[in-house]
């Protein structure tokens, strides 16, 4: 009970203030150090799926290309089939 009952000086003000300043200044720190790690973490996460996402779009580019080419074997293999048993293919005017 003794200890509660005790004034505070100033002086003991002053020295707790500066604990404070020093422990703020630790805390600040410590702080920067976990924002550091945090950030280096991310960029090495963001280096692989950037090389992932290329890979995907590789991959999608050659999709495409290879879809394309086939429909565009299947469109020619169909109009010579039309133009063999002379049918009129849809959308385009009747030939005289």
């Amino acid at each position: 009970m003794e200890e509660l009952d005790k004034v505070a000086t100033r002086r003991d003000i002053v020295e707790l203030a500066e604990r404070m300043d020093r422990m703020e200044e630790r805390l600040v720190e410590t702080m920067r150090t976990m924002q550091t790690e945090l950030l280096r973490g991310v960029e090495g996460l963001i280096g692989g799926m950037t090389l992932r996402m290329r890979k995907l779009e590789a991959d999608q580019s050659n999709l495409d290309a290879s879809v394309s080419g086939r429909v565009e074997i299947l469109e020619r293999r169909l109009f010579e089939i039309e133009k063999r048993l002379a049918i009129q293919p849809p959308g385009l005017p009747p030939v005289s």
